[in-house]
């Protein structure tokens, strides 16, 4: 867990993660709307965001939560020290 190669699998997962999540967010709330002029983009943005920043949370503690898989195969340089 104390690994370059763990923080910059951590930080990649938990972004793709709040990106995703908050993508479907905002899309299923203006998916419920008729028209574009409808929909109440503020509070929809910010449910997005918090929901996006909720999953990027729990991305980040199940990377802590299995952090070999997270980090990967170690490289032989770090095998062996170098």
């Amino acid at each position: 867990m104390f690994t370059v190669a763990f923080w910059k699998g951590a930080g990649e997962r938990a972004i793709k993660t709040f990106l995703q999540t908050s993508l479907a967010a905002m899309l299923a709330a203006v998916g419920s709307f008729d028209t574009a002029w409808e929909v109440p983009w503020v509070n929809s943005t910010h449910d997005a965001l918090g929901i996006g920043l909720l999953a990027a949370f729990l991305s980040f503690a199940t990377s802590v939560g299995n952090s070999d898989f997270t980090a990967g195969a170690p490289d032989e340089t770090e095998l062996l020290g170098e």
